[in-house]
């Protein structure tokens, strides 16, 4: 079941959010992704529109869409490549014509799992904060 978070899940989805962006991104430091955890739950999932997954009474991921862009998309590392996580992103398509996101370029399964759905690299950008590279990615219906 797709539904709207609570203030109170807020906790919980950072540590799904953490633990998936250390298992995805094993090029930036584990360091880095708890220097933002507090940030996460503070400021940028609550400025955005949190729609979580449910599984068997137990939240397994959530996608946060601030507008048109998707801040985030993150499925339980126990429970990846069951379908969640395009199931999430069908729910959000539903729901707009337009959507931008931003991907590290060196995060192949994520940029591959875009692509599948339908969205095209459009701008490449190095971020100031790990010097990584970034993809923004779009789609539209």
């Amino acid at each position: 079941m797709i539904r709207p978070a609570t203030w109170e899940e807020f906790p919980h989805l950072v540590d799904i959010w953490l633990r998936a962006s250390q298992q995805a991104h094993p090029f930036i430091s584990e360091a880095y992704w708890r220097a933002l955890a507090d940030d996460m739950a503070l400021r940028r999932l609550p400025a955005c529109e949190v729609l979580v997954l449910e599984a068997g009474q137990r939240v397994i991921g959530f996608c946060a869409m601030h507008g048109d862009h998707l801040e985030a998309l993150f499925v339980d590392p126990e429970v990846q490549s069951f379908g969640y996580g395009s199931g999430l992103m069908a729910h959000a398509m539903a729901g707009h014509s337009y959507i931008t996101l931003w991907v590290y370029s060196r995060n192949v399964r994520a940029v591959s799992f875009y692509r599948r759905l339908g969205f095209n690299i459009v701008d490449e950008r190095e971020d100031p904060q790990t010097g990584e590279w970034e993809s923004l990615m779009a789609w539209s219906r």
